[in-house]
């Protein structure tokens, strides 16, 4: 006891009744259980992500024959063939970025259009 304590302090808090074998070995086997659910759960995730890339990689090495031989068709066009289709010369690295979309401007900004429609070169 601590003599600075009184008598009366110390009956305020009551002291708690440890806790039995069985209750301490029920605890222990919840806690053994949620470890385990964790650790499982860990594991589905990260052989879940290995899955994912070994597909993504699969996937790129089927595409790459077909992606090289578009590449190289564009390439083998003269700039007035790609201007037709609305790409220049640079475009050609980015043409298989995600994110990459064609101007909506002519890749010549000096070109009107006739009253007619037809594009006109000033």
């Amino acid at each position: 006891m601590n003599p600075r304590q009184t008598q009366e302090q110390i009956g305020l808090f009551p002291v708690a009744a440890a806790p039995s074998a069985a209750e301490v070995d029920a605890l222990r086997a919840q806690a053994a259980a949620a470890r385990d659910a964790a650790l499982a759960g860990s594991v589905r995730r990260a052989f879940s992500g290995i899955g994912r890339f070994l597909a993504a990689v699969g996937t790129t090495l089927l595409e790459f024959p077909e992606r090289r031989a578009t590449f190289e068709r564009l390439r083998s066009l003269s700039d007035r063939e790609l201007a037709d289709i609305g790409l220049s010369r640079s475009d050609l690295a980015r043409v298989f970025d995600p994110d990459f979309r064609v101007p909506a401007a002519p890749a010549n900004a000096n070109v009107r259009p006739l009253p007619s429609g037809r594009p006109r070169v000033a």
